[in-house]
């Protein structure tokens, strides 16, 4: 494993800025098509369009050409097009680069210190008296710059809207099946956790199952502390990578164990993305070596294989969260959780975890999966062939294993719960202040698209949802009656009629931002959206509105207020302020 000193580790993020090596900079080198092509993982065209550039500038050096203005067409932007083709090859690409370009590209003395720390590997030519500046290097880990999410603090330091990540060479450049102990670098649920991440000022953080370290490399950046596990060494030494990289290396401190045995302590922010993979086990939960090497059995990666059968490592993460939480904490988790026959679904299992500790629970489900589907996916990711025999053996055990627990779907989404101590009071932005304390809440939302435009990011209006949620769950529906509130500025109203007719056959409520939800309304529900602008009371309003349609007033406004309490938590409507 590569060890590099605080100093190297300084360089090269100083040297990477330099070359531009940011997600803008290489679209802008390669090009929207190879750009597409990558997010495809397809490395293909961007690494001929690397290699390209530097043979077309290489040649134009050794020719000493000039353009029609008798200026030397090596100029600055072609130097900087080289250096940042070279390190895009090197780190991003797992190609190997000649010597010469990387120095180009970095310097001297920073390729012969990232070579002697172990992260440049040196290949040279078959003949032993060959230069050492025909020699090639290559890079044993990935590097790689992905965007910053909204919200995340930046301004720290220059080059910092970039997020840096080593990792290991993956499935994107290598054709071969991944190691046990591969650790991931910027995936798909990495991404969503950072997106759903509140980024308050906090005191203390930790994060459970670091891998490779991208989600305490920016809790660093709002937290005074930062505690980063894993049960790997090899994730945590790799993290260190990043961390170092990122400059906040005296904000984490680092601790090896399974889970919450190395966080006795509570925190203010918890956050994981945990193995979670639901993978077939034996019947002592592990998948032996000569399963995996005769391809029998599916090999358990450490980064996404939590050792548990089924859905046992999202319940174990979800039980022991409110016990390391602070008052005021908030803990935020990915994961996978199974339904069938005898499956007790997430709404109850989330809910009897905090049970009696003052913390409410929210889960968004995001997606659900047949089982072939479920197993094609992590196959996949494991990069094993389609349609080898190992790929066979590994859909076999998996669908088998399915339907011996007698599971019919997996669903995908996030959980979120928030501690609110006994005294604890919930206030939403845009929410009317309240003397009464939070109430515990047991909420679970499915949805099939969004989420929706959340120009503040999606964890602030996740922690909006919560704090109404939270409100709802403590207020009566005579409060509900007694309070003003006003229509989400992102809120369309659909009529759909039949030709010619006068009435609509239905009318949907759409959101633009949030999760981008859907509600169907009547006559009623549409008129007090309509005039919902925080300056007249639910109660108020339905009195208007049963006199307009000759209904109830007292059973039009219990309607209202129970129809209230399902658009509230989706932000169209919330309590106006004082």
């Amino acid at each position: 494993m590569p060890t590099l000193s605080a100093r190297t580790l300084e360089a090269l993020a100083a040297a990477l800025h330099t070359a531009r090596c940011t997600p803008a900079g290489l679209r802008g080198l390669w090009g929207t098509d190879a750009d597409a092509a990558l997010d495809a993982n397809d490395p293909a065209p961007a690494r001929r369009h690397c290699r390209a550039v530097l043979a077309r500038d290489s040649a134009t050096r050794d020719t000493g050409a000039h353009d029609e203005g008798n200026a030397p067409v090596d100029s600055d932007s072609s130097r900087r097009d080289r250096s940042l083709a070279a390190v895009a090859l090197l780190f991003l690409l797992d190609a190997p680069v000649d010597r010469t370009h990387v120095v180009e590209a970095v310097g001297a003395s920073l390729v012969d210190e990232l070579t002697d720390a172990g992260l440049l590997a040196v290949e040279r030519p078959a003949e032993d008296d060959a230069p050492e500046s025909t020699a090639s290097v290559r890079s044993v880990l990935s590097l790689t710059p992905h965007p910053l999410p909204v919200g995340v603090p930046r301004g720290m330091a220059p080059g910092d809207d970039t997020l840096l990540l080593f990792a290991d060479h993956g499935t994107l450049t290598r054709p071969d099946v991944l190691d046990g102990d591969y650790v991931l670098g910027y995936g798909g649920a990495g991404r969503t956790l950072l997106d759903i991440t509140p980024r308050d000022r906090v005191a203390l953080a930790a994060e459970i199952g670091t891998g490779c370290g991208i989600q305490a490399a920016l809790l660093a950046r709002h937290a005074d502390h930062v505690i980063a596990t894993d049960l790997s060494q090899r994730a945590l030494d790799i993290a260190r990578l990043t961390i170092g990289l990122a400059g906040v290396a005296d904000r984490v401190e680092f601790r090896r164990g399974s889970l919450y045995e190395p966080l006795p302590e509570r925190v203010d922010l918890l956050v994981s993305n945990p193995p979670f993979v639901i993978t077939p086990r034996t019947e002592d939960g592990k998948t032996t070596a000569a399963e995996a090497v005769a391809g029998s059995g599916a090999v358990a990666y450490g980064y996404r294989d939590g050792g548990l059968a089924g859905d046992a490592i999202m319940r174990t993460m979800v039980a022991g969260a409110p016990a390391r939480l602070r008052d005021d904490g908030t803990a935020v988790m990915l994961g996978n959780w199974e339904y069938g026959t005898g499956r007790t679904p997430p709404t109850d299992w989330v809910g009897a975890s905090a049970e009696g500790t003052e913390t409410s629970a929210m889960v968004i489900e995001r997606q659900r999966m047949l089982p072939a589907e479920y197993a094609r996916t992590w196959i996949r990711d494991g990069g094993v062939a389609r349609a080898s025999a190992r790929w066979h053996a590994d859909v076999d055990r998996w669908l088998s294993d399915f339907a011996d627990r007698g599971v019919d779907e997996v669903g995908f989404g996030w959980v979120l719960l928030h501690r609110h101590g006994a005294s604890g009071e919930a206030t939403a932005e845009g929410a009317a202040q309240t003397d009464t304390s939070s109430a515990s809440l047991r909420d679970f939302a499915a949805i099939d698209s969004g989420p929706g435009s959340n120009p503040a990011g999606l964890a602030a209006f996740l922690e909006t949802r919560m704090a109404l949620l939270e409100w709802l769950a403590g207020a009566t529906d005579g409060e509900l009656a007694d309070t003003a509130f006003q229509l989400a500025p992102d809120v369309t109203e659909h009529r759909h009629l039949r030709p010619g007719a006068e009435d609509p056959t239905m009318i949907t409520i759409e959101q633009g931002g949030g999760l981008a939800q859907t509600f169907q309304a009547d006559p009623a529900l549409a008129g007090f959206l309509g005039v919902c602008d925080g300056t007249l009371t639910l109660a108020q309003i339905a009195a208007a509105l049963a006199h307009l349609l000759g209904v109830d007033d007292t059973a039009l406004t219990a309607q209202l207020a129970d129809q209230v309490r399902a658009l509230v938590p989706a932000a169209v409507i919330v309590p106006a302020a004082d």
